[in-house]
């Protein structure tokens, strides 16, 4: 960098950096911003993901300004020598401001789509897997059979139910991804 050295009127010295300097420096800030904005729908991502305490999102937002007012003031220390000016904290939130008005809507929503994909898959494979578990725990543990006739209108029930269930979780499921698609 160059910079000039100057003295004032008192004898201490000071930098003046030429324009060019200063329009690095904001550039460099503008773009701290942005990467600001985009930690912070890292952190939005996450809670969407995992539902949180409103402590845990206190906590979250402190040590995220923290972290990010450290970062900054330390790019500032490298860049501008440790002298912070109105246009070094303007360009981090006009960063930050452009970057939630204009790709943060949709990192959200596809963010948002992919989580329920992916929880949808998971509780469909969840499904799956314990549903010969349930069918034999009512077929084990509550004895509908008794002496070759279905004891009860509850049991007929169950064995109605478990005979459909398979075209209930197909016609579900290819409902869900024609939703996911955007299909009607």
């Amino acid at each position: 960098m160059h910079y000039l050295e100057k003295y004032s009127d008192s004898g201490v010295k000071a930098l003046i950096l030429s324009l060019n300097e200063q329009a690095a420096i904001f550039i460099t800030t503008v773009l701290l911003g942005v990467i600001a904005g985009a930690v912070y729908d890292c952190i939005k991502i996450f809670r969407i993901a995992f539902k949180h305490n409103n402590i845990f999102i206190q906590l979250e937002d402190g040590i995220f300004w923290i972290t990010i007012t450290f970062f900054v003031f330390t790019v500032m220390l490298d860049r501008n020598y440790g002298e912070i000016r109105f246009f070094n904290i303007a360009g981090v939130f006009l960063g930050m401001i452009m970057y939630i008005f204009t790709v943060s809507p949709i990192v959200i929503s596809v963010s948002s789509k992919i989580i329920y994909v992916c929880r949808y898959i998971i509780n469909l494979f969840f499904t799956i897997i314990t549903t010969p578990i349930r069918i034999l725990y009512i077929l084990l543990f509550r004895p509908i059979i008794k002496r070759g006739k279905i004891a009860t209108k509850k049991g007929r029930n169950i064995l109605h139910l478990l005979a459909f269930y398979a075209k209930i979780k197909f016609k579900e499921f290819n409902r869900n991804i024609k939703i996911i698609i955007g299909k009607k």
